[in-house]
């Protein structure tokens, strides 16, 4: 298991992103803190976690971003003070849910370290929140029927199909919006997990605006990029991490797409579905 000390960096680059790079870096903190929570919670081939581990350190780790913040006592309302902010800049579509899908991943970290809900965390937490920007080109959403998110299993199963097509339909195009389908869907199901129900309804609109995105298909800016090369690795297996350790990591994908997918997995029940789902998961992973 990767220590806690993995969420702590996380979460002080999710902090301090507003300061240097709100989209990049805060991919990069939430990255850390999904890279933590996907060997927590998934069962993977034994040993995995220690090169994952040795990614996050080759890359992060040591930079300025994950440096410790101010040694503080927790705010005794900072969760609900990050939740009001998450829930004041929920109107439209926001960077393709970044606005949620980052924050989420910090209210789970703060759900295993409350004490580590700061007011400087807080804070910065807070201002990452309000710099996502609105994309107000797709009108509103009332002709998209999503899934009832009181049902995980339907929800489960109506993204990892929406997210089969998308797949295709963006192939050759890169597959961030097929990746971030299963990102934001995890987080508005982890917010349901974690009791803030009010919290995810009011988020369903932005993420219906993102399905009526993803059905549009491919537009000019989304430009031709190679698709990733067929591969029998899976981000359970070891030598799946291992083999990209001369690799770059990016600003984060390759450990916020297997968290939302292996979420989403774990609470499917369409066995035929699901073996779509990994006859194509290379596309993303």
């Amino acid at each position: 298991m990767i220590e806690d000390a993995y969420l702590l960096h996380g979460l002080d680059a999710l902090s301090r992103a507003h300061e240097t790079n709100y989209f990049t870096d805060g991919h990069r903190g939430a990255a850390i803190v999904a890279a933590t929570l996907l060997c927590r919670e998934v069962p993977l081939e034994a040993g995995a976690e220690n090169p994952v581990r040795a990614l996050i350190d080759g890359h992060w780790t040591h930079t300025p971003l994950c440096a410790p913040v101010l040694d503080e006592a927790p705010e005794p309302d900072g969760i609900q003070r990050i939740v009001d902010a998450i829930a004041a800049h929920l109107d439209g579509l926001r960077q393709a849910g970044h606005n949620l899908i980052l924050p989420a991943l910090a209210l789970k970290a703060f759900r295993q370290l409350p004490d580590a809900a700061t007011p400087t965390r807080v804070d910065g937490l807070c201002k990452l929140v309000a710099s996502f920007t609105r994309v107000d080109d797709l009108g509103l959403a009332k002709e998209i029927e999503g899934p009832d998110w009181s049902a995980p299993v339907e929800v489960a199963e109506f993204v990892l199909a929406e997210w089969v097509r998308c797949i295709e339909a963006f192939d050759g195009r890169g597959q961030g919006w097929s990746g971030h389908l299963l990102t934001y869907a995890r987080a508005l199901l982890d917010l349901r997990e974690m009791g803030y129900d009010a919290l995810a309804r009011q988020a369903e609109g932005g993420f219906n605006l993102y399905l009526k995105r993803i059905r549009l298909g491919p537009l000019e800016t989304d430009v031709p990029r190679p698709e990733h090369p067929q591969s029998d690795l899976l981000p359970q297996q070891r030598e799946y991490w291992a083999q990209r350790a001369t690799k770059s990591v990016g600003i984060g994908h390759v450990f916020k797409y297997p968290y939302g997918f292996y979420g989403l997995m774990a609470l499917a029940r369409d066995a035929r579905l699901k073996e779509q789902c990994m006859q194509v998961a290379y596309h993303v992973l």
